[in-house]
């Protein structure tokens, strides 16, 4: 929902269609009023062999925080942008998203009140207030199902999503990021799920595909789903697969997304229509319920896999690592803010100008339970280098197991191989080597994990 233009036919504008309608002072949605009135929730068992490593059922009273971050006006500070790209009408705010009834419920509602964040002066008032959450920052993952029972709204203006964004967007903007649209529904199809991928090839390049289940999907729950590997997407309506799979190698597909819920009106998918046209009276309320978002991977255990890692972010300068040289160049390893970080304001980077080096970046874990074990990390790398791996071993003289790190013009996602782990022990990080006369030579790491498989 970032697209600058839709150039998937699926994703075609539809006509205008003019409803009468004139702003006064909102109105509050009353409880009863955002409550959903189906009785018990869909239920989803994926096939065997996937497990399920995170969700949020909708459970308690409000918005689960350690899981999601609920915006509060109409500039997203994580994508830096106004409306969302799109020419939304809405104001997204906190009090617009609640959790009762064991859903969680966006709310939209007509308003008089002129909302705009002062960073987008220039592109007029909002016409309504609305939600919008992400993960980002929270729960960032790659491949897997992602799948979620939702309630969207019906009626003109509507435009109901479920989708993800690349987690490293605020450092490489829309379409670099990548983009995978799982759910977005129109008035004008009401029969159809349409989903869509957006990236960067040379300029925006879209790939889009959608399914009728041959029933209006507003107004009641149905399963919506995205089936996503390293190099094929299927998209699923109520556990039936979508028409056409979309296969892929695209780089922005093999990182880290984050999961956005939003309940957008008008913009640009309606052909930028006027506010008076939405049909959301002015002191009603339309709302888009969920009951469950839930990620499944293939062969992933449950939640917990993940061992903490000091400082994995550099965040704290090198604190918690250790740099080892055999030529006294270990100072060619420093944390810096240069060219921007994965994530947060730091990373670390192997450099120096135009000299030789060789450095070994590292933190030790030591109680670990026996098993298998992988190390992944995020990284950028320019240059000619002798040597350049992320790895880990089980003691100092131990053969390592390691992954070697290709040149990346962007910050991508690698991972070891699997490491056996006996002896509760592990060296982990970055050995890098490079030759002399060439300052061009740097590489840059960041956000590191150490998984239990």
């Amino acid at each position: 929902m970032i697209r600058q233009a839709l150039l998937s036919q699926v994703m075609a504008v539809c006509s205008l269609v003019a409803l009468s309608g004139c702003a006064e002072e909102v109105v509050e949605p009353e409880e009863s009023q955002m409550v959903a009135s189906d009785s018990s929730a869909l239920e989803y068992s994926p096939p065997a062999g996937w497990s399920l490593v995170w969700s949020d059922e909708f459970d308690g009273s409000s918005l689960n925080t350690a899981n999601w971050t609920a915006l509060t006006s109409n500039w997203d500070p994580v994508t830096n942008n106004c409306n969302f790209g799109t020419g939304e009408l809405e104001y997204p705010r906190a009090q617009n998203v609640t959790v009762s009834g064991g859903k969680l419920i966006l709310t939209a509602q007509r308003t008089s009140d002129n909302p705009s964040d002062p960073k987008c002066t220039g592109y007029g008032a909002r016409s309504f207030y609305s939600g919008r959450i992400h993960t980002k920052g929270k729960v960032e993952r790659r491949y897997g199902k992602i799948v979620a029972s939702i309630k969207v709204p019906s009626g003109y203006g509507m435009w109901p999503a479920f989708w993800t964004l690349g987690a490293n967007i605020s450092s490489v903007g829309w379409p670099s990021s990548g983009e995978i649209d799982i759910l977005e529904w129109h008035s004008n199809d009401p029969t159809w799920m349409k989903a869509a991928t957006h990236w960067f090839n040379g300029g925006q390049a879209d790939w889009g595909t959608g399914a009728s289940g041959g029933y209006n999907l507003a107004d009641s729950f149905h399963l919506y789903e995205v089936e996503w590997t390293a190099s094929s997407m299927v998209f699923r309506l109520d556990n039936n697969v979508v028409s056409n799979t979309y296969y892929h190698n695209e780089t922005e597909f093999q990182q880290n997304h984050y999961i956005i819920l939003n309940l957008a009106l008008g913009g640009n998918w309606y052909g930028n229509p006027s506010p008076a046209s939405i049909a959301l009276p002015a002191g009603t309320t339309k709302t888009m319920e969920v009951e469950w978002v839930r990620w499944y991977q293939q062969g992933a255990q449950q939640p917990g896999g993940t061992v903490p890692v000091v400082n994995g972010s550099f965040e704290s300068g090198l604190n918690g690592w250790t740099t080892w040289s055999p030529n006294g160049t270990g100072g060619a390893a420093i944390s810096e803010t240069y060219n921007g970080a994965h994530t947060g304001a730091y990373h670390l980077t192997h450099w120096t100008s135009g000299s030789p080096f060789e450095a070994w970046t590292y933190q030790t874990a030591s109680g670990l339970a026996s098993g298998n074990y992988k190390v992944r990390a995020w990284v950028r790398k320019g240059g000619a280098f002798n040597l350049a791996r992320l790895q880990a071993k089980t003691c100092g003289g131990c053969a390592p197991s390691y992954v070697d790190l290709g040149t990346y013009g962007n910050w991508t996602l690698v991972e070891t191989p699997a490491i056996n782990v006996t002896g509760g022990y592990l060296e982990f990080g970055f050995h890098t080597n490079s030759p002399g006369g060439n300052g061009s030579n740097y590489i840059h790491m960041d956000s590191v994990e150490l998984i239990k498989l």
